[in-house]
């Protein structure tokens, strides 16, 4: 990718070429992303409602059970796990931040959550949650895949959480599905299959034609217009290049595994080694991108039988991370 990358004249570090990729990217989503996204509010409330059980559980076995909910949504978007908080937990939510440096995600954030707002408060720039302190719990949904350095981003955050912080990391890909060869195959086997679909669909290609006609744009088309016309880039880069950009830490191929890219929740777990627990994980999705629900009954049960035989391998993943306790005797400056 890096390669690639550098024909077009990147003119920002990676680090702030992510960021202003996905800012643009994600302003021509908003509008849209709930619609785009049906995986998200089909399949992931009864996912959310599981990382609940275990919240519950954490907060009993460390005498907290009563204590109010103060919540850091990390990455809010449209604002569905603070969504799924404030359902769950009512009034004993003292307080939810929701934080994402796309204003216009923050915007369609403050019409979904209109009911709550005595209990929510937003933020768009980074150095703004300063100002916050002691969270108890930390949200994350569809989040780390955007960053560059997702570790580092969750630990920098570590400041404004209180020692025994309880985060629930929803909805992230993972590279073990590319990597397991019988999880591959099957995407593969029924992309041909959807490739006909696709073909053979009027309303996909009516959508073809009119993006190829400059009648209408997808988000990556907009970002990478954008960012050609606000100089990020000396040459206007493909859409599939910027798509790849914002989706960074996604790996569609076993081509990419050989890059330093992707999210493998067993690698985080060593890397948060001594600052955060896993006590629970579930993966899912075993036919990648597309969404299980509304699979075929033949194609559903072949995907089943996968997550049987490799219940750690699934496209992607909830987490249930708890900070770590440091061990007696053992003194942290």
């Amino acid at each position: 990718m890096i390669e690639a990358l550098e024909r077009y004249g990147p003119t920002r570090p990676m680090p702030a070429l992510i960021e202003e990729l996905n800012n643009l990217y994600h302003e021509h989503e908003a509008a849209s992303y709930d619609a785009t996204h049906p995986e998200i509010f089909e399949q992931l409330p009864g996912l959310w409602r599981e990382m609940f059980a275990q919240l519950e559980r954490l907060r009993g076995s460390n005498q907290n059970a009563t204590d109010k909910l103060r919540i850091l949504d990390f990455g809010c978007g449209t604002g569905f796990a603070a969504r799924q908080c404030l359902e769950r937990f009512g009034k004993r939510v003292e307080r939810i931040v929701c934080f994402d440096p796309s204003e216009s995600m923050i915007e369609r954030c403050q019409e979904r959550l209109a009911e709550w707002r005595h209990q929510v408060e937003y933020v768009t720039r980074s150095n703004e949650l300063d100002e916050y302190s002691d969270f108890n719990l930390l949200v994350t949904n569809s989040v780390l895949h955007h960053l560059l350095g997702p570790v580092v981003a969750i630990r920098d955050l570590e400041a404004l959480l209180s020692p025994n912080a309880v985060w629930l990391c929803g909805h992230e890909p993972s590279r073990r599905f590319v990597s397991n060869s019988q999880c591959h195959a099957l995407l593969n086997a029924y992309r041909k299959r959807d490739r006909w679909q696709k073909v053979l669909s009027p309303v996909r290609s009516a959508r073809r034609l009119l993006r190829w006609l400059g009648l209408a744009e997808l988000p990556e088309d907009y970002a990478a217009r954008r960012a050609f016309e606000r100089s990020i880039f000396m040459r206007r880069p493909p859409a599939r290049l910027v798509s790849q950009l914002v989706d960074f830490h996604v790996v569609t191929s076993e081509r990419e595994l050989g890059e330093a890219k992707g999210l493998d929740f067993r690698a985080l777990q060593v890397a948060f080694t001594g600052a955060w627990d896993l006590t629970w994980h579930r993966t899912y999705s075993f036919l990648g991108p597309y969404y299980s629900g509304r699979l075929p009954a033949q194609w559903r049960e072949r995907a089943d039988s996968l997550a049987a035989k490799y219940p750690d391998d699934g496209a992607n993943s909830c987490l249930v991370w708890r900070r770590s306790r440091p061990a007696e005797g053992c003194r942290h400056d």
